[in-house]
Parts: structure tokens; sequence; C-alpha cells
């Protein structure tokens, strides 16, 4: 589960758009000009990707490797192809529905662990 800060993140930014792309395969460009395809595994509030069988291009194409999994830095990414099937507009909002279930939950298991306390 997300913490508050991560969750806040990605209500306001587009996070919350890529976290939808999860389960498919797309291309994520990097900002060295390299290119990684593969499938989504997990985005993070952060914009961190976990990404499986992925293909990793250097800068000039020519160079191709292979790599079962792979863990990309937000702060790296220049670009993420969302795929032409997914409805961008359905995709947020089925996003920002799921974050404010988690937040509804945290909220309850506060002031459950608030009322012990006393």
């Amino acid at each position: 589960m997300a913490g508050g800060r991560e969750r806040a993140v990605s209500e306001r930014t587009l996070v919350c758009l890529l976290q939808a792309v999860q389960g498919h395969s797309t291309t994520v460009e990097l900002r060295n000009e390299s290119s990684v395809e593969g499938l989504i595994e997990n985005v993070d509030g952060f914009m961190n990707i976990s990404m499986t069988d992925v293909k990793f291009s250097k800068q000039n194409g020519r160079e191709v490797m292979h790599f079962p999994t792979m863990f990309i830095q937000g702060r790296q990414i220049r670009y993420v192809h969302i795929p032409d099937f997914i409805d961008m507009r359905k995709a947020i909002e089925e996003q920002l529905k799921k974050i404010e279930k988690t937040r509804k939950v945290g909220a309850g298991r506060r002031k459950k662990r608030d009322s012990t306390i006393k």
C-alpha cells in the first residue's frame, strides 16, 4: 500500500495514468536516448517502474540487450508510450478511485488505532 506522500503524488500528477498501464507491454524512452520495451509489472507513486521480459536498446539503436527484469528510476524517464487501446480518461478516473479507496482504508485504521491507544 502506498504511503501518504506517494499517494498524494499519484493523485496530483499523471503517474496515475502510468499506473493504469501496469500489466501491459509498452516502450519507455529514457533521458539518455535509450529505450526499454517490456511488460510493466509495477509503477510506484514516484514513477519508478519495474518491468519484465525487457528489450533494452542503447542510444544508437544498434546494440540491443535482453533482460528478464529491469527497474527504472522515475527521474530517468523521458516518455512512456501509452498503448492505443487504453482510454486515458477512463484509466485516470479508475486509478483515482483506487487511490481514494486506499485513503479511506488508511483513515479507518488510524481511527481504530487512535481509539485503542486512549
